[in-house]
């Protein structure tokens, strides 16, 4: 049996990282934009003169870049608290034994590892990220790979719901599942090949961000020891 205060406030947590980290998407791919645009003011006015940056848009790209930051720190918050209240709002046979939570389950940890490698790099670096193009391309590919995988297990976690409430909502993705012919209840893997492909995922998850990181950080020091 579900209790319902409980699940009131796993709903609440929901809403709170759903909609965090859909801002800090946002704001990414603005900040993107941004980016883009004042590349090409300084190549080519022609092909960058479509707002200037006294605009309201280029004023408002000032601040995607650090609200994007902040909203990917309070949506890993909102994970990892969603995660453990929904620790005691689901039933455990449902989310240890079934494709559909151990999908769930699979999908959360993808999502929380990458917005955590997200946060911690912008952390790290701040916005002198962007001044390097490749460390710009992992940081944005984190962001908008951690939100899509947010989503599948949101809409995951919606039909877990319809499962313990009955209520037969389904996901607002279920088009896209239904296009490549996928069962969101009955897709997926238990036992073993469950335990194998989320510490194969995770490890190529954390490992190749972090390697690229690296590699980028060595080869900068590296030229800067050549030009002294």
């Amino acid at each position: 049996m579900i209790d319902p205060g409980l699940a009131a406030w796993h709903s609440v947590l929901i809403e709170m990282h759903g909609g965090m980290l859909t801002l800090a998407t946002i704001c990414i791919l603005a900040t993107v934009i941004d980016r883009i645009h004042l590349r090409m003011r300084r190549t080519n006015d022609r092909h960058g003169s479509f707002w200037s940056t006294d605009s309201v848009m280029g004023k408002l790209s000032r601040y995607t870049e650090p609200t994007a930051y902040v909203a990917g720190i309070g949506g890993v918050i909102g994970l990892i608290t969603s995660a453990i209240v929904g620790i005691y709002v689901w039933p455990t046979e449902l989310i240890t034994t079934s494709p559909l939570g151990l999908n769930k389950v699979m999908f959360f940890i993808f999502a929380t590892e990458l917005w955590i490698i997200f946060v911690g790099l912008r952390s790290k670096y701040g916005q002198n990220l962007w001044k390097n193009s490749a460390m710009a391309t992992v940081y944005t590919c984190l962001g908008v790979l951690g939100f899509l995988f947010t989503v599948i297990a949101g809409s995951l976690g919606a039909h877990m719901s319809d499962i313990t409430q009955l209520s037969g909502k389904g996901s607002v993705i279920d088009p896209i599942f239904a296009l490549f012919g996928i069962d969101p209840v009955t897709f997926g893997v238990t036992g073993s090949d469950f335990v194998i492909i989320l510490i194969g995922v995770s490890l190529v998850l954390v490992v190749v961000p972090i390697t690229v990181v690296l590699y980028l950080q060595r080869r900068k020091r590296l030229k800067g020891n050549a030009k002294t």
